[in-house]
């Protein structure tokens, strides 16, 4: 989820008749002579190689509540990428309406519904830009390790287990579903089964947040050549949008951590 600190205040199976037990999945199993973790690197260095890509995102995510229950918001993304320094990220949602820019010399935060927006000199990478904007501003992009120069590594560096859950639907279409087990999120993927092994459906679990909230995110429209305009990673205001800044986090009276 994108968390913007600023001065800029964002209006940021039905179940068959007859019971079935669930067999756990078993650690490493094989599927078409590829084990488990084969299908995860197979899928992130995919997304490493190419060049560009341009992909939609329905996103639904849950909100712990202080009363103990959860509610759930809907978001769409749109991202598009061309490495190693362009960025289109165009989110709506039920929380927020929100428009990323990165030219490789230049990122603009825009929120399209209010007019406001904010212009910062950017480092001249992916990776750079994606460091700068976390850790200066506290703004985290959706599924951003998507277009990170390693997809997996911090994923990877976080799983313990893994498992092969089946051959399992997203929509219509058959998939490979597995499950990478953490300390404190576990993560399902859909991997397609077509030649280009790209992301279906992601689920993270936060299993050290109350209620265990999940973030799930269904792609669809993968398109590995994406027309790519001149204008399409540069923002230009319109006339009558206003330019606000935003608070460096380090700037902000926030309460020491416990």
């Amino acid at each position: 989820m994108l968390k913007i600190i600023s001065t800029l205040t964002i209006s940021l199976g039905i179940f068959g008749a007859f019971p079935v037990l669930a067999q756990p999945p078993g650690p490493e199993t094989e599927t078409i002579g590829r084990t488990t973790d084969q299908l995860v690197d197979q899928v992130c260095d995919f997304i490493q190689s190419e060049k560009s890509f341009s992909v939609d995102m329905a996103i639904t995510y849950d909100e712990p509540l202080e009363i103990g229950s959860k509610v759930q918001y809907s978001a769409n993304q749109k991202l598009l990428v061309a490495k190693p320094n362009r960025l289109r990220s165009d989110y709506v949602g039920d929380e927020r309406v929100t428009s990323f820019y990165y030219d490789g010399k230049n990122f603009t935060l825009q929120a399209p519904n209010l007019g406001f927006y904010n212009t910062k000199p950017a480092p001249d990478t992916l990776d750079g830009v994606l460091d700068q904007v976390d850790s200066k501003y506290g703004i985290t992009l959706p599924m951003s390790n998507l277009f990170a120069s390693d997809p997996c590594g911090d994923l990877k560096a976080e799983t313990r287990d893994s498992f092969f859950v089946g051959n399992n639907l997203v929509g219509n279409e058959e998939t490979y579903q597995v499950l990478l087990q953490g300390e404190n999120r576990d993560f399902q993927m859909w991997i397609s089964q077509e030649d280009q092994p790209v992301l279906k459906k992601a689920i993270i679990t936060y299993k050290d947040l109350p209620g265990e909230p999940q973030y799930t995110v269904v792609f669809s429209n993968w398109n590995f050549k994406p027309e790519l305009p001149s204008n399409g990673f540069t923002f230009t205001p319109a006339e009558d949008d206003i330019m606000v800044d935003f608070i460096p986090l380090d700037q902000l009276n926030l309460p020491p951590e416990n």
